[in-house]
């Protein structure tokens, strides 16, 4: 009987073990696929900027000026981005690398402008939207070159407009031949997942320059 007793014991501190040790590995497991999506959304966001950076550099000359969806009149507001795009249709910008360092460059009449810029990510939701971030060396702040932003953020001078009272984030969407310069102040959900909230979009094509 006692031998029975003793093996029963041994059976239920060698379960016992067996449970924690599985326990213990399957907390590890678990780790490790929480660092394993950690690292992959690091290097998702990465390439991004990465790419959106290295399809940057080079000259673009300014195209147009238009008005995204807001609520702001609709036909002032066109009004005021057809005038600005007229001051702007001499305007080139360049992008460029130096130094290990991305700079800007850009010429609008008697206007220059140049500083450094950083092309960063911010999560809505699950996905990673791409901004531009530019740090002004000389000339004027890039918002107020490229959509007459005032200094609390209006482009414009336009109000009451979703997305536009408080426009400061410039966000960006670059391919081979155009460039796309978007200025809002929120990001809102839809049944589509998030959008802009209104804005005014600046626009460019590679130049040969």
């Amino acid at each position: 009987m006692k031998i029975w007793i003793i093996f029963g014991i041994c059976v239920l501190m060698l379960v016992g073990c067996t449970s924690a040790e599985y326990q213990k590995m399957q907390a590890e497991r678990d780790q490790l696929l929480k660092n394993y999506a950690d690292l992959r959304e690091e290097h998702s966001e990465l390439r991004i900027k990465t790419d959106i950076t290295d399809t940057l550099l080079g000259k673009w000359k300014f195209l147009n000026l238009e008005i995204e969806e807001s609520n702001v009149s609709e036909e002032v507001a066109e009004t005021k981005a057809a005038l600005y795009a007229l001051d702007l249709k001499n305007l080139i910008l360049e992008f460029f690398e130096e130094k290990g360092m991305y700079n800007y460059r850009g010429k609008n009449g008697e206007t220059d402008v140049s500083g450094q810029f950083t092309v960063i990510t911010v999560r809505y939701g699950d996905e990673p939207f791409p901004f531009i971030r530019f740090i002004r060396r000389t000339g004027p702040e890039v918002s107020q070159l490229l959509f007459a932003a005032s200094s609390d953020g209006k482009p414009l001078g336009l109000s009451s407009a979703r997305g536009l009272d408080t426009a400061r984030e410039i966000s960006i969407s670059v391919t081979e031949d155009r460039l796309y310069f978007t200025m809002h102040g929120k990001m809102q959900l839809s049944p589509n997942g998030w959008v802009q909230s209104g804005g005014v979009r600046c626009y460019f094509e590679k130049s040969g320059e």
